[in-house]
């Protein structure tokens, strides 16, 4: 009777101490489980995206000529809308979380510009004529390169948050209004614009990147994202006379496309 009493008394310690430890064993095997798939489940991740660049800008060329021994000058004022971009990324994971990457995006926009131009007088100084015109069709096109550090949040589920910032290596180039042409008759009081022609210039500037992204996986390897990014920077083009014209670069993306982990 006591061996029997014995062994209900060790078989119940028995269970008891399984319980307590067979619980947190339990609950980390679900939490790992259920992590998602991110940068730890493989050591390379590539995102393919299709999106918006949705920040406009404008800037003002102000260019200085000679005409009839006198200085004139023109104004040529860009506005750069909204447009489409590419953008594709990829990196490999370094561990607790963190990952190293970089991305490609390019944003092409074609756009106008409008002239106000100060035409001096044939015979009199300081007798300007004022003109006004525009040119069409002149190009912008951003291409750039993110160096990013990223961190993936310990979400549960298929679903993987990535924050994400560093340096943004810009190379610009724009359509640029060179010189106008005008017509003017006796007794030259007044002028007409005619055309414009136009050049172009490009240069590299160094800017930042932040953002986020939000994937949900189908597998442990394949998904779909979201990306929320800002960049900036801003990269100086050599204008017509010499003079350096200030120009924005970048804004805020918006996409969203593949998801692809090894």
């Amino acid at each position: 009777m006591r061996t029997r009493q014995r062994c209900q008394i060790y078989l119940r310690t028995m269970m008891a101490w399984t319980r307590r430890a067979v619980g947190p064993a339990t609950v980390a095997i679900a939490l790992v489980s259920a992590t998602p798939s991110t940068a730890q489940d493989g050591r390379v991740f590539i995102d393919v995206n299709g999106g918006l660049q949705a920040t406009s800008t404008d800037f003002v060329d102000n260019v200085l000529f000679t005409e009839f021994v006198e200085e004139g000058d023109f104004d040529a004022t860009y506005a750069i809308d909204t447009g489409v971009i590419v953008d594709v990324s990829g990196g490999v994971a370094l561990g607790r979380g963190l990952a190293l990457g970089a991305g490609y995006s390019r944003f092409n926009r074609q756009n106008d510009a409008s002239i106000d131009a100060r035409i001096p007088h044939p015979f009199f100084f300081n007798r300007d004529r004022t003109i006004v015109g525009s040119s069409a069709n002149l190009t912008h096109e951003e291409t750039a390169v993110h160096v990013q550090l990223r961190w993936f949040a310990p979400l549960r589920g298929r679903v993987s948050l990535a924050l994400f910032g560093g340096p943004t290596f810009f190379n610009l180039r724009q359509g640029l209004v060179t010189t106008v042409d005008f017509s003017q008759s006796y007794p030259f009081n007044e002028a007409s614009f005619t055309s414009a022609a136009t050049g172009s210039d490009s240069a590299s500037a160094v800017g930042y990147n932040v953002g986020a992204d939000v994937s949900v996986f189908f597998s442990r390897f394949v998904g779909v994202g979201v990306l929320a990014r800002y960049t900036r920077c801003t990269v100086d083009l050599v204008s017509q006379d010499e003079g350096l014209v200030s120009i924005d670069a970048g804004g805020f993306h918006a996409g969203g496309g593949l998801r692809l982990r090894f």
